[in-house]
């Protein structure tokens, strides 16, 4: 495990309206998780169609990749479906953020099978914790303040 997201396993989920970035490959939160429902679906029914046609594939089988598009597939040992992994490196743009980071995303995937809806939710952990910002901070902006430390 790299050492940093070793110190710092902080995960958060990221917005719907965040993006993404894989190598080169970008989507907003909302679609990528759109997709990955929606893969994971496919792969349920796969398995429940190939089973009631007297196969003996175990979903296992059925989950051994989740293809999002013709660039990016995730192995399904990469994809949080029940335990914690180590996460899968990816790139957030947050809205309001400076830039990038880099970081491990989670996928978790939830699957109502008597309702039929699978609901996704991504996590993301930074290779850098953020910056703690000092209680002092706001005092050292403050008017005030600055008189006093042109004083000394």
């Amino acid at each position: 495990m790299d050492e940093k997201v070793a110190i710092n396993k902080n995960y958060e989920t990221v917005g719907d309206d965040d993006v993404l970035l894989f190598d080169e490959t970008t989507f907003m939160v909302r679609r990528f998780k759109k997709l990955t429902a929606s893969r994971f679906s496919k792969i349920l029914e796969t398995y429940v169609e190939h089973n009631t046609q007297g196969g003996k594939k175990q979903i296992i089988d059925c989950m051994n990749e989740l293809r999002i598009n013709e660039q990016i597939i995730i192995l399904g040992s990469e994809i949080n479906w029940n335990s914690p992994k180590e996460g899968i490196d990816c790139q957030v743009l947050k809205i309001g953020s400076k830039g990038w980071q880099k970081g491990k995303i989670k996928i978790e995937v939830n699957e109502d099978l008597q309702l039929g809806e699978t609901q996704v939710c991504i996590n993301f952990c930074p290779d850098e914790p953020p910056e703690q910002k000092s209680p002092l901070d706001d005092i050292r902006q403050s008017e005030e303040y600055k008189k006093l430390s042109n004083n000394n």
